[in-house]
């Protein structure tokens, strides 16, 4: 398929709000449970991706019609508020209004304080649309979001007719920063390339002795890439940190919705793999790994390396996960080197929620709010252009570490959170915090190009 092609195929999707159309991935009729990073991907079930009726007002502080003071900074945020991604929102919108309150103790910005106006989407690109469109009428037209990926397809669509800016949290979607790439969208994560390839270097760091590599993925466009990208870095990296060459099997592949993973769990077990990546989501992912629990396949490995699910396998498999799960995340609590944003955000945390184990999600939409603030006070205004331009230059202090957007594409680079993890008597240990620079293993900037991987 030519890189045009491609491009107009997505130009349609998110006009249209469909997703991976060219794909012809079958969407759940009935989502589930959200795994929060490439569960975001499949959130959006078919229901949701056709036009349907006009969309009902989600935006408490523009259907109020409330009139601001003109010195406040108001700042959107389009979130999956209600609906099956709701959890994905409140994860966010906590770590927003904690920014929001310590930038305005702080003095604000430009001396001015800031105002944050929260819109509902549902986990729906209609609503997502209908709320970048009030915002926009109503004088915001800096936006935080949106978190699932189907829906910042559709708004980079039209962001920049709406003469704003967005700022996706969350979603790691290759294409957005590459074939589908606009000056007017930015991205505050590690985008897919970037977190498997940080997994690869992190498994020939720590596990050199760890040589044969299989996968299990949902079967899925994303799943393959994901699977292509750590194999690759596999066998760059051994090479070079390990002095290993390794193997790499043949994935194993499972239909979403899939109960029964016994097929899979004896081919891994009867293989010589003593790794396995897993690009699995919500709930296909946990039964997957109970099964393989039962059925010995989780002692006989010595890592699983985990691209979906962030902190939700260790946590929700407690004791009963596999040895050890290693996990790219959007950002971790528990950083080892500490920065005053991750201590703040943190302390914060736990005094309003008194959550000891805050979600990777809750750190990069505070980190928005800061990045917002650092461009409006290097460009000393709050214009669309005039905030684009100053994104494209500043250096932001976020939870994760110092991060920057890459000129070309608006691409974050930063250090990339991985985090080892073990089973213990009480549950999961989260035990080995690694870091790697983004920068060392980012894939080239090809803006409106389609990535090769």
């Amino acid at each position: 398929m030519n890189t045009s092609y491609r491009r107009e195929t997505y130009q349609r999707i998110g006009a249209r709000a469909r997703f991976h159309a060219e794909h012809h991935e079958r969407l759940a009729e009935e989502p589930v449970h959200f795994g929060e990073t490439l569960g975001a991907i499949m959130q959006i079930n078919r229901r949701h991706l056709v036009l349907g009726a006009a969309a009902t007002t989600g935006l408490s502080t523009l259907g109020s019609r409330r009139v601001f003071a003109a010195d406040r900074i108001r700042i959107g945020a389009i979130l999956p508020l209600s609906g099956t991604a709701e959890l994905v929102g409140t994860k966010q919108r906590i770590g927003i209004e904690i920014a929001r309150d310590q930038i305005n103790a702080a003095g604000g910005v430009l001396g001015r304080q800031i105002e944050i106006v929260f819109g509902d989407d549902k986990g729906d690109p209609n609503q997502t649309i209908a709320r970048a469109r009030e915002m926009t009428g109503s004088g915001v037209n800096l936006i935080i979001g949106p978190s699932l990926t189907a829906l910042s397809i559709a708004l980079t669509g039209v962001i920049q007719s709406l003469d704003a800016v967005m700022m996706t949290p969350s979603s790691p979607f290759d294409p957005l920063t590459h074939e589908l790439f606009n000056r007017n969208f930015f991205r505050l994560a590690d985008n897919n390339f970037t977190r498997n390839r940080a997994l690869a270097r992190a498994m020939a760091q720590n596990f050199p002795n760890v040589t044969v590599w299989g996968g299990m993925i949902s079967d899925f466009s994303v799943g393959h890439d994901s699977w292509k990208q750590f194999t690759a870095g596999l066998k760059e990296f051994y090479p070079q940190y390990a002095k290993k060459d390794v193997t790499i099997l043949d994935v194993t592949t499972a239909k979403f919705g899939t109960t029964d993973y016994k097929t899979q769990i004896f081919r891994l077990l009867q293989s010589p793999a003593q790794g396995v990546l897993s690009v699995m989501i919500g709930a296909d992912m946990i039964t997957m790994w109970k099964q393989a629990k039962t059925l010995g396949l989780s002692d006989k490995l010595e890592v699983v390396v985990d691209a979906g699910g962030e902190l939700d396998l260790p946590i929700i498999l407690g004791r009963d996960m596999p040895k050890n799960v290693w996990s790219v995340l959007h950002w971790y609590f528990g950083n080892t080197n500490p920065n005053k944003a991750n201590q703040d955000l943190v302390a914060e945390i736990l005094k309003r929620t008194g959550d000891k184990t805050p979600s990777s999600l809750t750190g990069p939409a505070y980190g928005a709010v800061f990045s917002y603030a650092a461009a409006i006070k290097a460009a000393n205004s709050t214009k669309t252009a005039d905030v684009v331009n100053a994104l494209e230059n500043v250096k932001v202090l976020t939870p994760k570490g110092e991060i920057y957007f890459r000129k070309e594409d608006h691409q974050q680079v930063g250090p990339v959170s991985i985090l080892g993890s073990v089973p213990g008597p009480d549950g999961a240990n989260l035990k080995t915090y690694f870091e790697i620079p983004a920068g060392e293993i980012i894939d080239p900037p090809t803006p409106g190009v389609q990535l090769k991987i």
